[in-house]
């Protein structure tokens, strides 16, 4: 998130010669600290600091509301489009100025490729690079069961990465041999999760130990469908949503994507009216066109909203962001999109 500034510093000697110029400074919203000698002793705010200062008298905040918001995007179902909607959404709400982790959880890594983690290099070998490397996966997670924790994330546009490489299959052995082991990335998730306001998890098709790690490590499940195939699991999602509840108490389904979609066709209207009658279990975000400029972000290794800002896209996936803002009851300062 942006960083502060510095507020102005006035001493008290001053404060009555200054005092004009110290109240045109808050009218503009700055903040001014009143200091005898070096030691802060009183500050002048603007009206909104002040405001936002009684609302939290009246409502405390607790430890558990600065923790990020945990998000795993899963379907069952292979292509439905789950890697794209993490990467996009996470560099997306990176963009709004929010602080933002990736962990991927798939050993096959198509969330780190899609971010060039797995580009060659000039002069490195592959194991060279860091993409490559198993410190930066969530592996040390199921590695340490005293005090499950999570090595140094790697960055890109702002944002910390967890990557995959094939170091990560090891994760599928460990859980799979040792149950116990299930809620180990929650725990070690637990410990990053004041440093960020979203922590987004992108996950592999097919239900394995670790994917059931991976959600149980989240307390929100968003999934994507981009047809009739995204449909056939979703009891087994309920399911896994029920199976990682001992983790996770508050974990739910929050929200499900229509995603590349071809809004003229019938088959996407049918697929609509299928979305519309699981609205009790979650909501149907805006949704997210069938675009080949998705695919040239990827390969471009950037993001929508830098690679084609104006996109009709790059505002869908806007829409579904800010869906997902309103769900998660998270104010917001961005620019509305425009409707």
């Amino acid at each position: 998130m942006p960083t502060p500034k510095t507020p102005h510093a006035v001493k008290t000697r001053d404060l009555r010669a200054a005092l004009a110029d110290v109240l045109q400074r808050v009218e503009r919203g700055e903040r001014v600290l009143i200091e005898r000698y070096t030691d802060p002793v009183a500050a002048l705010v603007p009206l909104a600091d002040y405001q936002a200062l009684l609302r939290l008298d009246a409502h405390p905040i607790t430890k558990e509301q600065y923790m990020a918001h945990r998000i795993v995007v899963s379907n069952i179902s292979g292509g439905e489009g789950k890697t794209s909607i993490t990467r996009e959404l996470a560099l997306t709400l990176a963009d709004q100025g929010f602080k933002v982790a990736l962990i991927d959880s798939d050993p096959q890594g198509s969330l780190t490729k899609n971010l060039g983690f797995h580009d060659p290099v000039d002069g490195l070998e592959r194991a060279e690079l860091p993409g490559y490397q198993r410190e930066h996966t969530i592996l040390s997670a199921f590695e340490n069961d005293d005090q499950p924790r999570l090595g140094p994330p790697l960055q890109i546009f702002g944002v910390d990465v967890w990557v995959s490489n094939d170091a990560l299959y090891e994760a599928d052995q460990k859980i799979g041999a040792d149950l116990t082991k299930m809620g180990n990335l929650r725990e070690a998730v637990d410990d990053i999760a004041p440093l960020y306001d979203f922590i987004l998890i992108d996950t592999k098709p097919g239900i394995t130990p670790l994917l059931n790690a991976a959600v149980s490590a989240a307390d929100h499940l968003i999934v994507p469908i981009s047809g009739d195939k995204g449909f056939e699991n979703l009891d087994k999602i309920v399911k896994l949503v029920k199976g990682a509840r001992p983790y996770a108490p508050g974990l739910g389904i929050r929200m499900f994507i229509p995603n590349r979609v071809r809004s003229t066709t019938n088959v996407y209207k049918d697929m609509l009216a299928m979305m519309q009658e699981y609205a009790a279990v979650a909501p149907v975000s805006s949704p997210i066109r069938d675009s080949v400029l998705m695919m040239d972000a990827q390969r471009a290794r950037k993001p929508l909203v830098k690679h084609k800002p104006t996109a009709d896209i790059t505002d869908d996936v806007r829409r579904v962001a800010r869906d997902l803002l309103r769900e998660l009851g998270v104010a917001t300062t961005a620019e509305p999109v425009t409707p």
